[in-house]
């Protein structure tokens, strides 16, 4: 049997809890940061981070929210741990790890103000930062796609895994180029909205992996 029509094994109980609980995960991330942006106005969309968010008078809630993404990405990474036997799928696992771990830390350690010069970081800021730079999901994705697209089983929702991968790291190249080179952040500034695009855009990746979790367990 060639790599390309090689199927995966059955579904386990695990995964496909795994597969739900990523599912609602993504759910409460997006219902959190949703809500936070008519509670929590004073933070401009367009160019502050969701980061600030834990700064306001509801800022568990954005606690709550990185949680919640960090147990999404956990969660699709068990869903497919028995799929991905080779090389690249276990690096891609690995950040996956990584990134949930940095997400954590983001939900622990509250962020500085925008306005705060590096130098003046507070300890909880520079272990935020420390987790924010912790986060490559999206390079994990591109990986994992390729490690499950050998699998036959998953040939009908490879071209969504490869574009959902594909958009989260052109809107991380996205978000890098947004942040202004002198630091100085106002409202022509626009790092804040594209890295709410792109914190949205894990949830194309995740929620089409544990979807098709669910379809193979049927």
């Amino acid at each position: 049997m060639s790599e390309s029509t090689k199927l995966s094994k059955p579904v386990s109980n695990l995964e496909w809890n795994a597969a739900r609980i990523s599912i609602a995960s993504g759910i409460l991330f997006v219902l959190f940061l949703g809500s936070l942006h008519f509670l929590e106005p004073e933070f401009d969309p367009t160019w502050r981070f969701i980061s600030e968010y834990e700064l306001g008078n509801f800022g568990w809630m954005m606690s709550l929210a990185f949680v919640a993404i960090a147990v999404s990405l956990i969660s699709a990474g068990v869903a497919i741990f028995s799929r991905v036997r080779n090389v690249t799928g276990g690096i891609g696992l690995v950040i996956i790890l990584l990134g949930a771990i940095g997400l954590t830390l983001a939900a622990f350690f509250k962020t500085d103000p925008i306005f705060t010069p590096q130098d003046e970081l507070t300890s909880s800021g520079q272990m935020h930062v420390l987790g924010a730079s912790l986060d490559y999901s999206p390079i994990a994705f591109l990986l994992l796609s390729f490690s499950l697209a050998r699998h036959g089983d998953w040939f009908s929702v490879r071209k969504w895994l490869f574009l959902a991968a594909i958009v989260s790291i052109v809107l991380t190249v996205g978000f890098i180029f947004a942040i202004p080179m002198d630091g100085v952040f106002g409202p022509d500034v626009y790092a804040g909205l594209v890295g709410r695009f792109l914190m949205l855009s894990y949830l194309g990746w995740l929620g089409t992996v544990a979807l098709h979790i669910l379809k193979l367990r049927k």
